[in-house]
């Protein structure tokens, strides 16, 4: 079970939460950004979490929608405003969680920022 829900990953790309004709892809792209906030918080905490707080999970949903948005972008479709948004609040997140939790500030987030999780 990943930090994100297919429900929160779905809300945000505004998929019908009914149709699962997306499910594996979609817990593929969780899997992908668990494993790239576990590789954050690893320096800080043991992973992967076991009680993630709502701030973890969010990002997680967050990364796991702009991945899957960049699909559809590569494909023709997809929007680069929204995987901005998403990227830039998941990181924003990560790093607050980081900072109120373990009094630390992680500066090597810069993939988030072009593109390079996954």
């Amino acid at each position: 079970m990943g930090y994100a829900s297919l429900e929160m990953v779905k809300e945000r790309l505004g998929l019908d939460p009914s149709d699962t004709s997306r499910d594996e892809v979609l817990q593929a792209k969780i899997a992908s950004a668990d494993a790239f906030i576990d590789n954050l918080l690893k320096p800080y905490v043991e992973v992967p979490l076991a009680n993630p707080p709502q701030m973890v999970r969010d990002a997680s949903a967050d990364l796991a929608a702009a991945l899957f948005e960049e699909d559809r972008l590569a494909g023709g479709g997809g929007s680069q405003d929204k995987i901005h948004v998403w990227r830039r609040r998941a990181l924003e997140a990560l790093e607050a969680y980081i900072r109120e939790t373990f009094g630390g500030y992680y500066t090597s987030t810069e993939s988030l920022k072009g593109g390079g999780v996954g």
